[in-house]
């Protein structure tokens, strides 16, 4: 029993250096070079050596029974052969001052685990976790019989048959314990590297379908002023109209992506105070090219002099998105509304878009605004929304919205209502530089 306790401490000892080696430096192997981490793990070994050996069972002082084969052993399979080497003069100076016989037993122990990690080590870690396991074990195992060999003939003391059986046993469970528990930590370690990794090609996934979203929309509206054109009775003023809108948005595509290109650093807005009606009037007449392919008539009812602050490519980025989500949901047709007003209470602006389109469940409303959830099938990404929730927010606005199946959704953006710019001394677009990080 005395022997059983002293080697169940050798073993405690072991596991928790082990882990706490995996969890401070094994994590951070990526960021240390590797003869540093392979010293960092000799080091750990020599303690654990060290302590294996000063908590040792002994009846003569000649003979210590512990686990100090179980760090060396992990060293050689796991560090390498310059690492056993190491490890192989590093724990004789250990072992030497405790004096006796055993010396020259732990020397022809050494020399035998060194040798066969010489020619195991360049395979085992390409093994799968049970012939790992097989692999060590047999180590252990023949190990111990040495052992127990060389000190039968050393004649140091007789051999005693529970001693050796607890000894074996102890030695072995303790082994397949600690390489169990190491290769489920580091498989563990893999898998958060690999989801790390996931998660990083979906983060450039999202912002790569996120632009393509954005600039899909000025080049589905210069799209629609281009075939206009095509039209030969359209008066010289509508053509340049179409023209200059075109290019317009055009140059909406650009700033969009250079948005995007700047998009993990600080970015600097042009706030201004925009007029809603006005900027209401520009973001539809871009999409009734659209609305008209479509089949959808659009109603207006905006209010005079309501002004908001907020970046006017961004707001109309944001009115863009939904009011385009508000016509696709009409594949066969239907009727839009816009209406601008002040909120009886005289704080905020309001916005109310509303379609007759398929409309959305509780659920599917409840999930607007999440990246990659749409009701438009393989069409939509739901980015557009994703979008224009996020501007919402950063012009401190905020939307309530409704909807039935097949009967349609409203949307009702609020912001805070900007006193007139004439009253306070500021002209209407005035640009106020501020910074969005």
């Amino acid at each position: 029993m005395v022997l059983f306790k002293d080697l169940l401490f050798n073993l405690l000892f072991i596991l928790i250096t082990s882990f706490i080696i995996q969890y401070l430096f094994m994590k951070r192997k990526s960021i240390l070079q590797k003869n540093i981490t392979n010293w960092i793990i000799v080091i750990t070994a020599v303690i654990q050596i060290f302590f294996c050996i000063l908590f040792s069972y002994t009846e003569d002082n000649q003979i210590f029974y512990d686990l100090r084969v179980i760090p060396i052993v992990l060293v050689g399979l796991y560090g390498g052969i310059s690492s056993s080497i190491a490890i192989f003069f590093l724990s004789l100076l250990v072992r030497v001052p405790f004096g006796g016989v055993g010396i020259w037993l732990h020397v022809a122990l050494m020399l035998f685990i060194t040798l066969s990690v010489f020619v195991l080590s360049k395979h085992f870690r390409r093994l799968p976790i049970p012939r790992k396991l097989s692999l060590v074990a047999g180590i252990t195992i023949s190990y111990s019989m040495l052992f127990f060999t060389i000190t039968s003939l050393l004649d140091i003391n007789q051999l005693d048959l529970t001693l050796s059986i607890v000894y074996t046993s102890s030695l072995l469970a303790g082994v397949i314990i600690v390489v169990f528990l190491i290769e489920l930590i580091l498989q563990n370690i893999i898998l958060r590297n690999a989801v790390v990794k996931s998660d990083k090609i979906e983060a450039i996934s999202h912002l790569a379908a996120s632009v393509s979203h954005e600039v899909r929309n000025p080049l589905t509206v210069t799209r629609g002023f281009l075939q206009m054109l095509k039209d030969p009775t359209i008066p010289e003023e509508k053509r340049q109209f179409y023209l200059d809108t075109a290019i317009d948005e055009l140059d909406r595509a650009e700033v969009i992506l250079k948005d995007y290109l700047s998009f993990s650093k600080p970015q600097h807005h042009h706030v201004s105070i925009l007029n809603v009606k006005t900027e209401i009037e520009k973001s539809l007449e871009l999409l009734s090219p659209y609305a008209n392919h479509n089949s959808v008539k659009v109603t207006k009812s905006l209010a005079e002099n309501l002004y908001i602050n907020g970046d006017p490519a961004k707001f109309q980025q944001c009115l863009i998105n939904i009011l385009k989500n508000g016509i696709e949901a009409m594949p066969n047709g239907g009727s839009l509304t816009v209406q601008a007003k002040q909120s009886a209470t005289s704080q905020n602006i309001l916005i109310e878009i509303e379609d007759t389109g398929i409309g959305m469940t509780t659920s599917q409303l409840a999930k607007l605004g999440e990246p990659y959830f749409s009701t438009k099938q393989e069409k939509g990404t739901g980015l557009g929304m994703m979008v224009a929730y996020k501007i919402l927010k950063e012009m401190n606005g905020y939307v309530d919205s409704s909807s039935k199946v097949n009967k349609g959704t409203r949307f009702t953006l609020k912001f805070p209502v900007v006193n007139h710019p004439y009253k306070s001394g500021i002209l209407p677009n005035t640009t106020v530089k501020g910074i969005n990080s």
